[in-house]
């Protein structure tokens, strides 16, 4: 028997390097600080301490099947190569897009299992690989179940215990001995393990902050927004808040792309007041929401809407809904996904919509329908709405720039059937261009404030724990005839969107949002989160508080980032922010008005 754990621990390591040399490989040149020898083989030796706990686990797990019967050896053998084979395409998959372990991602969206698996059916074919694998199984099975002995005698069994006690001591320690965190985003999920990821992400305690991170000597009052720098009041009667999913990539940021995928944003932008250094706090709609609506800075973590408790945060809709407004969400998608419907009724939105309330659903992927229908029913919605109530605010959110990345054929001269981002932006922003040129003919139009702003940045690999210099985000407030066209270059994020808004509509803040106004013309810091990493993003400098108590520090040129010690004052400042926006969720405080 012994013979054959030697040989599937020697299986199990090939594979962890034969997995850890793909992700190197398709990991983008330029994306690590240190590409030397010494921090290449830091992190594979890590990496292999990793892997061999992850095999303890393994061998737990056979052990658990070889107790039951000899007989059932192969079968159970079978099984565990086919979930070994399947893991390791997710592995690879997720790194293609996120550049990272998937832990988190469990942790995200393993609630929705039914929206997950249709997600990946339509993306990258699951069904496909249903058969290949349980060939894998099968084939496993005869192989690795031929290393076995003809029978398990007391020896053996023995040994089934002591493995499934250090499986058990393994999954109830989080995963056991966890890789240091270097200032790297890249060689730190090399150097893990996708299934301790697993783990460790599981036990994380989200609830936990002054032991979990760098926390200054002395504490610094919490920077709650104010009013008092506020632009003037527009009069406008209505808001509508367009949120567009992932549009802050290479296809707006890049002049020239800009031009080609994203004309219709770009006359927008030149016709109001278009804010060019805006942040936002990550990279996933949730986090958009968070600060769009919120007004609240990114916690380690899930988002906030991903919590219990949400309706503990300032929200923007429950602020305009106490001041008269008629609050509605207009979805194309899943009304349960990411437990959106509960999570917008929670924070004050009176009528929802999604999915499942178009009729005429003529295109539509994984993630719902193409953004020309979403918007043709906004303009319904804004008609019937301003109609019968004084104030409406609606807010919406787009899904075509997103995997798989499908749009209707004939809107834009570029071929749908690629299932290229950039050929969806194209697409988005046609549709986006189309809704504005018809609103501007609606009767409420000239009464409202448009707002367009990317929910997100896109997750980039590169030589940082956050990578926030990818967050930059475009924002749009429009209205020819209330707002004078200006590009605004000041630095600021989109958690301060709130304040700013509400200024413009004339409403008091009753709830205590955080940032400044983003028309305060004054540089402010960006708050981002990754992987449990939070930090603040200035004009000349990144700092970030790392989970486990580090403390790192890049320099800032506009564009890329170049390790360097900490800004203490950013430090402090990261600190007092993200520990009074901990307490106040998790101390149970209401969200009412701030000094």
């Amino acid at each position: 028997m012994i013979g054959f754990w030697v040989r599937l621990a020697i299986l199990w390591m090939a594979l962890g390097l034969v997995l850890r040399l793909t992700m190197a490989w398709l990991t983008p040149a330029g994306s690590f600080v240190d590409p030397s020898v010494g921090a290449w083989l830091q992190s594979f030796i890590f990496g292999a301490v990793s892997d061999a706990q992850a095999l303890a686990l393994i061998c737990g797990w056979l052990s658990l099947g070889f107790a039951l019967s000899h007989r059932f050896a192969g079968w159970w053998i079978g099984l565990t190569t086919a979930i070994v084979a399947l893991i390791f395409i997710v592995e690879i998959f997720h790194w293609t897009v996120f550049f990272a372990r998937f832990g988190i991602t469990v942790v995200r969206y393993g609630r929705y299992p039914l929206e997950v698996v249709t997600f990946l059916q339509e993306q990258v074919g699951f069904a496909f690989y249903l058969i290949p694998l349980v060939a894998v199984g099968w084939a496993g099975a005869r192989w690795i179940g031929g290393w076995l002995p003809d029978a398990f005698g007391r020896r053996e069994r023995y040994g089934f215990l002591a493995w499934l006690a250090l499986t058990i001591l393994l999954v109830a320690s989080g995963g056991g001995y966890r890789v240091p965190v270097g200032p790297e985003r890249s060689l730190n999920h090399l150097a893990s393990n996708g299934w301790l990821d697993v783990l460790h992400a599981v036990r994380v305690d989200q609830g936990e902050w002054e032991s979990a991170y760098w926390q200054p000597a002395q504490s610094e009052p919490p920077p709650i927004a104010t009013m008092a720098d506020a632009a003037p009041p527009a009069g406008f009667k209505h808001l509508l808040l367009v949120i567009e999913e992932s549009f802050s990539g290479e296809a707006w940021w890049d002049l020239e792309q800009r031009r080609k995928y994203a004309p219709q944003l770009a006359a927008i932008a030149k016709q109001g007041i278009y804010f060019d250094r805006v942040y936002a706090t990550g990279t996933h709609t949730v986090r958009g929401m968070e600060a769009i609506l919120h007004g609240y800075p990114p916690l380690p973590g899930l988002a906030m809407p991903q919590r219990d408790g949400v309706e503990r945060l300032p929200s923007l809709p429950r602020v305009l809904a106490g001041a008269g407004f008629h609050t509605v969400f207009v979805y194309g998608g899943w009304p349960n996904f990411t437990n959106f419907f509960d999570y917008w009724r929670g924070i004050g939105f009176d009528a929802m919509l999604s999915r499942y309330d178009f009729p005429d659903r003529w295109f539509e992927t994984s993630w719902g329908v193409a953004d020309e229908i979403l918007f043709d029913r906004v303009l319904i919605e804004m008609d019937r709405r301003t109609a019968t109530h004084d104030r409406v605010m609606l807010s919406t959110l787009t899904v075509t720039n997103h995997h798989p990345f499908d749009f209707p054929a004939g809107r834009v001269p570029f071929p749908n059937d690629q299932r290229r981002q950039d050929y969806a932006v194209a697409y988005a922003d046609w549709a986006l261009g189309e809704f504005v040129r018809k609103a501007q003919s609606r009767p409420w139009f000239e009464d409202t404030l448009l707002v367009i702003v990317a929910d997100h940045g896109p997750l980039r690999p590169g030589p940082t724990l956050v990578p926030a210099n990818h967050f930059r985000a475009p924002l749009v407030l429009y209205n020819p005839a209330g707002l004078a066209p200006q590009t605004i270059e000041f630095m600021g994020s989109t958690m301060s969107l709130p304040v700013t808004l509400l200024s413009l509509l004339d409403v008091p803040a009753t709830e205590s949002f955080y940032g400044r106004s983003l028309l305060s013309g004054e540089d402010q810091l960006a708050p981002a989160e990754e992987d449990y990493h939070i930090g603040v993003l200035g004009r000349r400098h990144l700092t970030v508080l790392a989970r486990g108590g580090g403390l790192h520090g890049w320099r800032y040129d506009g564009q890329t980032l170049t390790l360097d010690q900490p800004d203490m004052a950013q430090a402090r400042f990261a600190a007092a922010l993200f520990g009074d926006a901990h307490r106040r969720f998790y101390g149970g405080q209401p969200a009412e008005k701030g000094p």
